[in-house]
Order: structure tokens, then C-alpha cells, then sequence
């Protein structure tokens, strides 16, 4: 049986923890409330060496209250062997990529700041804070993006 997906060309390039903060251990009550985890996606592309980054910024909250108790941010960036005829502008200027593509490396960087996470967060009162798995369609644009 032949794969429907065109078999994308692609490698690491980059992992870089961009900020991470653990803040006052929240009382025993409210820990044991259970965690929260507030999870942003960003993607942007850097035309001139054909890469595509996917920012992950995690926020750590219990169940019983809004203020943060961790925060973790991440980029992952990717290398795209055929950038230029993969990725294109749209009428607004904005970058466009293919969604099957995009969905792969956002998943690839969701596992990875989940490992960064861990690493991170090891020995400390966060040591059990475990992103939990997640459908990376559920971040994708609220527009349909367009195929090429």
C-alpha cells in the first residue's frame, strides 16, 4: 500500500530552552489538587536558510488556582531541504506549510519540550509534572491553511 503523505525532507537543527522558572511551592492542599497545563504553540519560518521554528511555551497551574507555579519555554527548529517550493507566502504575506508537515513538527516539538520538561523540572517540586499527550490538530490555524 503505497503512503498518501509526500515524504517531507527534514532535520533538527536547533533546541534551545528559552526560559524556565519554577516559582513558590504552592500549599500541600492545593498540589494535591492536581496540575494544570496551559500550552502555546507558535510557528515562524526563517526564509533565507529554509527553516521552520516551533515555539513551545508551557504555563504550570494548579487546579485550585490561576497563578502560575512553573513556566517552561522552547524553540525547536527544523530544516527544510525543499523550503522554497514547500513553503509560500499567502495574499496576507503570511508564510503558508503544508498541514500534514506543520503537524509533524509540532509534535516533534511538543515531545521534545515535554523531555526538556522533565530534565528541567528534575529534583524539584515539579519533578512529577508531566505534560500530558496532546492532539497537535487541536493548535492548528482556525482558517483552514491552504495547500499548494
Amino acid at each position: 500500500m503505497s503512503d498518501p503523505k509526500p515524504p517531507y525532507k527534514y532535520s533538527l537543527n536547533l533546541i534551545q530552552l528559552n526560559e524556565s522558572h519554577i516559582h513558590p511551592v504552592p500549599p500541600q492542599d492545593e498540589a494535591a489538587s492536581g496540575l494544570n497545563f496551559s500550552v502555546n504553540l507558535e510557528n515562524a519560518v526563517h526564509e533565507q536558510n529554509g527553516w521552520v521554528l516551533c515555539n513551545v511555551s508551557v504555563t504550570i497551574v494548579t487546579q485550585k488556582s490561576a497563578v502560575p507555579i512553573g513556566k517552561l519555554s522552547a524553540t525547536v527548529s527544523f530544516s527544510l531541504a525543499d523550503f522554497q517550493t514547500l513553503v509560500y507566502k499567502n495574499d496576507q504575506g503570511i508564510a503558508v506549510i503544508p498541514p500534514d508537515l506543520l503537524a509533524t513538527l509540532n509534535g516533534i516539538a511538543i515531545s521534545t519540550t515535554r523531555g526538556i520538561m522533565f530534565g528541567v523540572f528534575k529534583g524539584t517540586p515539579l519533578h512529577g509534572a508531566l505534560l500530558p499527550l496532546m492532539d497537535v490538530k487541536a493548535f492548528a490555524p482556525e482558517l483552514p491553511l491552504e495547500g499548494k
